[in-house]
């Protein structure tokens, strides 16, 4: 069976579900609208939903069909007039949930709507997002990785065959805490200050890469302005829907690891200026660690540090304004909200699937960020957004020595500049005196000349007189 494209919309007394199935047995077409649930049966197509408030058919109101686009049209009553169905545009959550888990068979998964009241969705979410991991939190028989953490098993496999996108060597091996302190000892083997340095000495085009205008500049506080497209749309409803049972420490891992991805989207999409290149999947994999190291944060400030480092380590261009003002973007993505943030994820989803082998990276976080990102409270991004800008980072924070970096190269330039200047000053003065000989020879052999002159007009003059 085929899940085909729809759309829903709202009036104050209805839903109207919108259905494009052009190949559809129109004799055998049926739909059904109970409660919360609306089916629709009508060869090869098949669709089930599961709606934020109640429906019901209405007798008096028909479906209709128009045989030129292929589109169904129902009218739905809403039980409760008047009332507002929230993010009809996220159609994936509303997807009956699949069964089928890709890498984690055995995960079961809920509906943070249903959870009961006094579960973790109403505690602080400040509190909540930023305070650190007891150690009890953390510790597992074998350490997962994937989204939330929830993938077990298969690790060394996962290494062997993707050793070019996975830098953490002991997948199954290394406890959870211990990756972020394996991953910064190997960073600071890979630092090149020579490559730092140049970058920061003759900046060159990083300039003009720090004054791109990204589309999140233009819109930014102009959350409400920011709607997916078509094909948005289409691309989560392809990647259909599933159900998380996610405790309160795996949401905090599962949120901070967010911000880290969209930060290596943001730094690809500024420097690549807005087009994806051969180059757009290997620098998102390789500057975000949750994908590299599979990395869980303990804190908004651990995921800066992180990103910024990788961001001074491995791509081509590796300067810290340029690493702050893709942090700016990150903020401003985040504080755009879901919407945008989905923008970025489906982005990432595309780019990986056409770069081999990354395609795993979707089936272990981006297909889960994408369908889980549409279920979560509003709240929780707010949160992580207030507190992605409070936290402040320095270059003296990010533990590779960079001002003094900066400080040795800023005095080994102006000593080279002084040597310069010296010797220019002392080839000035050597010019001087030479000049000065020059024009004492010259005067010298005027005289000379005007000595001669004389002599020659006296001699004239003799021979005159001889000749008288």
């Amino acid at each position: 069976m085929l899940t085909p494209f729809f759309e829903l919309k709202q009036s104050e007394e209805h839903v109207i579900l919108e259905i494009k199935a052009p190949l559809a047995n129109i004799q055998k077409t049926e739909l059904i609208a109970d409660d919360f649930n609306v089916y629709f049966h009508a060869p090869p197509y098949y669709l089930r939903l599961k709606l934020p408030g109640r429906v019901r058919e209405n007798e008096r109101e028909s479906g209709q069909y128009d045989a030129t686009t292929g589109v169904f049209t129902f009218k739905l009553e809403k039980v409760d007039r008047g009332s507002h169905f929230e993010d009809l545009d996220l159609i994936g959550k509303f997807l009956f949930a699949s069964k089928k888990y890709q890498a984690r068979p055995t995960i079961e998964v809920l509906n943070e709507d249903s959870l009961p009241a006094g579960s973790d969705t109403d505690e602080e979410d400040e509190f909540w997002i930023s305070r650190q991991p007891k150690p009890d939190d953390v510790s597992s028989t074998t350490p997962g990785y994937g989204f939330a953490n929830k993938t077990r098993g298969n690790g060394q496999a996962l290494k062997e065959e993707f050793f070019e996108i996975i830098e953490l060597s002991e997948i199954e091996n290394t406890p959870i805490p211990e990756r972020a302190s394996l991953r910064e000892a190997y960073e600071k083997e890979k630092f090149s200050d020579d490559h730092y340095l140049a970058d920061f000495m003759e900046p060159g085009e990083i300039t003009a890469l720090i004054e791109f205008k990204a589309p999140w500049d233009e819109s930014f506080d102009k959350k409400s302005e920011v709607k997916l497209t078509a094909e948005e749309t289409t691309y989560l409803k392809d990647l259909g829907n599933r159900e998380y049972l996610l405790d309160s420490e795996e949401k905090r891992t599962a949120l901070l690891s967010l911000a880290d991805l969209i930060f290596s989207y943001a730094y690809q999409y500024r420097t690549f200026g807005g087009e994806n290149t051969v180059e757009s999947g290997w620098t998102i994999n390789k500057l975000s660690s949750t994908l590299s190291w599979f990395q869980s944060y303990n804190s908004v400030k651990d995921v800066k540090l992180a990103c910024v480092r990788r961001a001074l380590i491995y791509p081509l261009y590796r300067h810290f304004d340029l690493s702050m003002r893709v942090v700016e973007d990150t903020l401003k993505i985040l504080k755009l909200g879901r919407r945008q943030i989905l923008k970025c994820l489906i982005e990432i989803h595309k780019i990986f699937n056409s770069s081999e082998p990354r395609y795993l990276l979707n089936q272990l976080y981006v297909t889960d960020y994408c369908i889980w990102l549409q279920k979560i409270s509003d709240r929780k991004i707010e949160s992580l957004a207030r507190l992605f800008e409070q936290e402040i980072i320095t270059k003296d924070d990010i533990g590779l020595e960079l001002e003094e970096l900066e400080q040795a190269a800023t005095v080994v330039l102006k000593e080279e500049m002084e040597s310069v200047n010296k010797m220019m000053s002392h080839v000035s003065l050597e010019d001087r005196e030479s000049g000065t000989s020059e024009e004492d020879a010259s005067s010298t052999d005027d005289d000379a000349d005007s000595d001669s002159d004389t002599v020659t007009n006296q001699t004239d003059s003799d021979s005159d007189c001889e000749v008288l």
